[in-house]
Parts: structure tokens; sequence; C-alpha cells
């Protein structure tokens, strides 16, 4: 390799790309989003310290989880009427039921009698009874069984129907708000609903689905994923095929819940201008792939990219996979890592799959440890039934993320990852600063993150 990459400057040099440069260069026509840059306020450039460790601000935080949107599942987890998945976030718990083919309810996982949780794991039944005294309720939620009902009175069945937290479905995905008041999801999601509309989703489902307990608070994971500031340090592999100098970060104004990086992949880091042939970044990309999209090796041809290679393979691979030609799709939308942040707690990767995602959430009700999961939504063809979902796969703490094969090698980038975290978690601990700075561009997403994070703690 002509460079060192022990001696990277401190200063990407003047030629180094954006991202707006690389859609310049695509061959097709990009969508007017990639083209749609955000014009947030973003206020103050630090955050303290006690955020991520004392006790008394997570359960402050706790609160918000009863007022925002959340994944709770996927709609293949429970394809059948009567299908039933548990989600917990903290010390809540939820029960989410499939009371139809189309209609999804979510209740408190809780008996109306004595408050026994109702299910301890996923299912499937007629009716929901409770294992102590045998409290049943219709899939509905409307109550079915009252045992020894004269005792109770003169509370009836309608007093013992079960209370609903707000439930929406989105890209596959059913999410939940516990909160009558919340805005509805479409709205929540501005603008991104409109931005993934056309990446055939009622063709998607869950491929692959990885978790694992990290020490560190789950602001402290999810921040490691909100910014590509860190890869000359923690990923200095990549450099030669992910440009984190050309990452564009996006907030918009009036649109709290939702960011968005746009990250330049099959192209050197803005470091390297100048230093890595396009053949280069081609074999690096090939060798090293963040994402299982099988590349071949080849030769380029003159005149030719790393990224117009990769992308032409990429669309002879999907095209038959999902059943529709790509012909028309840019380049920036099948090989780039766009995605975007969902307040609070979900990261989603955009275009025609495989589709990364990630999720962190408090482990239980433990403000210094996280449970963060990983996966890939995929595509099947729209003649074919859908898929099974991959069964869930929860790590152990000793075991790496490159464990898993069906992770490629996005698994060693995420054992890189996780190495920072608990250290972090440590340092900040360790810390005698009361605050902690934060880049005003580079780490505008985590500003962002904290500014609407500090609107629902009041």
């Amino acid at each position: 390799m002509p460079y060192d990459p022990t001696s990277i400057p401190a200063q990407p040099p003047a030629a180094a790309k954006s991202y707006q440069d690389y859609l310049d260069a695509d061959p097709q026509p990009v969508p007017a989003h990639f083209r749609h840059q955000g014009d947030a306020h973003l206020a103050g450039t630090e955050v303290t310290v006690a955020q991520y460790t004392d006790r008394a601000w997570y359960e402050r935080e706790r609160a918000m989880w009863d007022r925002v949107w959340q994944v709770a599942c996927r709609e293949e987890h429970i394809p059948q009427v009567g299908d039933y998945e548990v989600y917990e976030i903290c010390n809540r718990s939820y029960l989410i039921v499939r009371v139809t083919d189309n209609i999804f309810k979510a209740y408190p996982n809780a008996c109306l009698h004595r408050g026994r949780r109702l299910r301890g794991e996923a299912g499937s039944a007629d009716q929901l009874r409770c294992p102590f005294h045998g409290f049943t309720w219709n899939l509905d939620g409307s109550c079915a069984h009252i045992p020894s009902a004269s005792e109770f009175a003169p509370l009836t069945a309608a007093d013992f129907a079960l209370p609903e937290v707000q439930v929406a479905t989105w890209c596959g995905w059913v999410l939940i708000n516990p909160d009558p008041k919340a805005p509805p999801l479409a709205t929540y999601l501005e603008p991104i609903a409109a931005h993934y509309a056309p990446y055939l989703w009622e063709q998607s489902y869950a491929g692959i689905h990885v978790g694992k307990i990290l020490n560190g608070n789950w602001k402290v994971i999810q921040e490691a994923f909100m910014e590509s500031f860190h890869a000359a340090d923690t990923h200095p592999q990549i450099m030669p095929q992910v440009d984190d100098v050309g990452c564009q970060y996006d907030q918009w104004e009036g649109k709290p819940h939702v960011s968005r990086m746009m990250t330049p992949f099959v192209a050197a880091s803005g470091f390297l201008t100048g230093l890595v042939s396009e053949q280069e970044v081609y074999d690096s990309w090939t060798a090293q792939a963040a994402l299982p999209i099988g590349a071949a090796r080849y030769t380029l041809q003159p005149g030719e990219t790393a990224r117009n290679a990769v992308a032409r393979q990429t669309r002879a691979a999907l095209e038959p996979s999902i059943g529709a030609s790509l012909a028309h799709v840019s380049d920036a939308e099948l090989i780039d890592g766009w995605y975007y942040n969902v307040f609070p707690n979900l990261m989603f990767w955009g275009g025609y799959g495989p589709n990364m995602f990630y999720r962190f959430r408090p482990n239980g009700d433990d403000h210094e440890s996280t449970l963060m999961e990983v996966g890939f939504i995929m595509r099947h063809r729209p003649d074919e039934p859908k898929p099974a979902p991959y069964r869930y796969r929860l790590l152990a703490s000793d075991e790496p993320w490159s464990a898993v094969p069906e992770l490629g090698g996005l698994g060693y980038v995420l054992d890189q990852d996780t190495t920072n975290m608990a250290e972090v978690q440590r340092g900040l601990k360790a810390t005698f600063s009361k605050t902690i700075p934060l880049a005003s561009y580079q780490e505008s997403r985590i500003r962002h993150f904290h500014q609407t994070l500090e609107k629902y703690l009041g």
C-alpha cells in the first residue's frame, strides 16, 4: 500500500471530496432526497458527563420511553393471527399481538388482577390467559373470563379490558408508543417515510438478527455509530474503501426525531486523496466488504471507477433476488452507507437491501449496560412467499461479533467498535471533567440527538 496508515495527516487535503461531489459524478440521476441537505439549527456543543453515568439521570430518561415511538418487532415475527411478541424496555413490558391479518395491538404485559406478566416470551394463542388465577382476554383486549366474577362486583368485563398503547407499522417494522397523545408515526418519521418509499418494503424480511450485552450506557454505545469521525483510528483497514471525510450529516429544522448520515463507500478516505488508485480501492472493498454483497474481483477497465464496478456488480446480484430491474437506480443508492437515526434508538440503512439496522436498549433496568442488536433486512421476489425471519442469536459476553459468519466483514468492524465502548464508560466515570465537547459538524447527529432528548426530559 503506497501510504503509511500510522501517518495520516491531521487535516484532509483541500482536494478531498464532499458527498455531493460523489453525487455529481454518479452516472445515473440521484433521488431528490439525496440532495436534500439538513438545515437544522443545533444549539450547544457539549453534553454533561452525568447524562451517561448518573442513575438519577437515567431514571429521568425512563419517562421518555413512555412517550416515543420505538420498534417492538417485525411483522414477520408474528405472521399469523394469535401470534404475539414480548417487548421490554427498562422496567416496562409490552405484549404485541396480531389480532387479524392486518391489525396489530399492543398491551402492557400485566394481568389486571394482581399484575403478573401475561407472557414471558413470544408465542401463539387464541386467548391470553393469566397463568396465576386464570383471568383471560381475547386477542382484541376484551375480557373473556373473570374467575369468581361475583367476588369482583361491581366491576364487570368492560372494566377488565386490557389498556392499549399506540401501534403502527412502517417498512415491515411494528412500532409502539405508550403515549396516547403522541403524534402519529408518519409525522414522527418526517422526512424519512418519503425518502424510503421506493425500496420494495412489501418484499422485505428480517434476514439476520444478532444481539450482545455491552458494558456502557445505551447512549455511549449508540453514539459510536452516529459519526465517522472515529474511522481513521478505530477502523484503519477501511480507509482505502470508505470515505469518512466525505460523510454528509443531515438534520432538518422542525424534524426532531430523524437525522441522517451519508457515507461514500467504495471510495478512499479523503485523508488518502491522491495516495490510493481506483484498483486499490476496488481490491480493498472486495477483500473486506463491510456489506455481504458478494462482489467479484476483477481488473477495472480504463476510465472505470471502483464505485462504478461495484455498483454494476451489485445490480447484477440484486436483480434476480428482488425480481425487478435496477437499471435506473443510481450508484449511490446501491452501494453507499446512507442511513437514518429514528429517535431514540433505531438506526436503519436505506436502499434495496440488504439493509443493515441497529437497535440500542438499556439492558433491563441497568443504566450502565446495553443490549445492542444488529441485523440485515433482506428482500425476496414478489412471486415468492415471505421467508421466515432469521432466528435471533444473543452472543455471550466473551463471544465476538465476528463469530457470526452471516455478518461478513461487518463482524470485525463491530469488534473494533466494541473495544472502545466499555473504556468510554470507565473513562467517563474517571474524568474530572463535567462536560464533553462535541465537534460542530462531524458529531452534529449526537448534538441533534441530545437536543431532542432534552426536550423530552423538560
